[in-house]
């Protein structure tokens, strides 16, 4: 057990908590949560407008198509919304001029989207389809705004001419090298290749990703990764979350679309299998873990502890266990607080893959409580039985590992 403490201290502790601040992954992030809201209103919408009981559904049939007008307005502009805000999060953490980024990053991700049959764009890239193509140019058009800026080739106004029209001239030249670039790559590309700059960039990065993270061993490493980042005290889904975060989101668009349209949602995983599925209670599944602290041992001061963190825990807030026990640096606890995630993930896979419990297709805030989140995303009340089950099957795993915690505490109080 030491030499896994030294391990994680000396080198993946440092590894880690470089990973986390770099810059590129810290835009990507950000910006991916800044599109946040968006999906969460289109949630709602899309909830009213499937309600689960039949006599509400038959009400709102009158009204489904303009209550789904709003979830195609922000599920159907991911892409275009990440755009903008990963360059500009990108941008701010350089100095450089947020907005502008912004608004060439847009420029250029509609530059490279496809012509539809009627000569328009094809909307259907503005969504998770294209979401993929929006983080490259996006990260791209921040990196040639730099490069200019630090060679100072850009166009001074004098000192006399307000900040902002000075700033509209500084990005003049850089927009125009970002978008002269995106053009030109897409007409060659589609001389040579027949596919366009998206299309590429999706056929290289996004299939081949997007068919990674829709996998159950991809997402069963993704959520051991996520664990042992915690084990050390970092945000491991902060980090994951940069790679695997648009995945998941893209799936769980591609769901609600499925469910607008009224046909089968095709995707098991997706945000709301992570979030509202395996991790209940938090990173570590530990609101089952809560509960034992509370009810089941011996320990004045773990008593105490699940009494502080019996709430927040409900809501998924599980800091005040995962630091209070501790589990963070426990070598005792690490091995449930792996194991509980990877049991729950296995078994809402099975539930799900076999159609006894529906997929989920809404996303609601990840602090809803468990029971009522598995309901609202899917609209089945299977969703709260397999919530259930997940809870007993991670409490199993945290019980016998909790009493021998609780037994070398009991030793640690009676020698006060």
């Amino acid at each position: 057990m030491e030499a896994i403490i030294k391990f994680l201290n000396d080198r993946f502790m440092p590894f880690a908590g470089k990973l986390a601040e770099q810059r590129h992954l810290k835009a990507l992030r950000e910006g991916i949560v800044a599109v946040m809201p968006l999906l969460l209103i289109g949630s709602l919408f899309l909830i009213i407008a499937y309600p689960p009981i039949e006599s509400l559904d038959k009400a709102i049939e009158p009204f489904r198509n303009d209550l789904l007008k709003v979830s195609r307005a922000t599920f159907g502009i991911m892409a275009l919304a990440a755009s903008f805000s990963i360059a500009y999060s990108l941008a701010a953490s350089y100095r450089l001029d947020s907005l502008a980024s912004g608004i060439i990053s847009i420029s250029a991700f509609l530059l490279s989207v496809p012509a539809a049959k009627d000569g328009g764009l094809a909307t259907e890239w503005l969504g998770s389809k294209g979401l993929f193509v929006a983080m490259v140019l996006a990260l791209l058009a921040v990196e040639i705004q730099r490069t200019f800026m630090n060679k100072n080739f850009f166009i001074k106004m004098p000192s006399e001419v307000p900040p902002f029209v000075s700033r509209s001239f500084a990005a003049l030249l850089p927009g125009f090298a970002m978008l002269f670039l995106v053009w030109i790559i897409n007409i060659l590309l589609l001389r040579i290749t027949n596919l366009t700059l998206p299309e590429a960039i999706n056929n290289v990065l996004g299939i081949p990703i997007m068919n990674l993270g829709s996998s159950l061993p991809a997402t069963l490493i993704a959520i051991i990764v996520i664990q042992l980042l915690w084990c050390v005290g970092i945000q491991g889904a902060d980090i994951v979350a940069v790679f695997l975060g648009p995945v998941w989101l893209s799936l769980s668009e591609q769901n609600a679309a499925a469910k607008a349209a009224g046909e089968i949602l095709p995707n098991i995983i997706s945000n709301q299998f992570i979030y509202i599925f395996v991790f209940v209670g938090g990173a570590g599944a530990t609101f089952a873990l809560a509960l034992l602290l509370l009810f089941n041992v011996k320990s004045s001061q773990l008593k105490a502890i699940g009494k502080a963190g019996i709430w927040p825990t409900l809501f998924n807030v599980n800091e005040p266990i995962t630091f209070g026990m501790p589990i963070i640096m426990n070598p005792i606890m690490f091995i449930p607080f792996i194991l509980a995630p990877l049991v729950a993930a296995i078994i809402t896979y099975m539930a799900m893959a076999m159609n006894i419990v529906a997929r989920p297709y809404a996303i609601v805030p990840w602090t809803t409580p468990a029971l009522i989140s598995g309901f609202l995303t899917t609209g089945d009340w299977k969703a709260i039985v397999l919530q259930l089950v997940n809870l007993a099957a991670t409490g199993i795993v945290y019980y016998p590992f909790l009493k021998v915690w609780d037994r070398m505490k009991l030793e640690e109080e009676s020698k006060k």
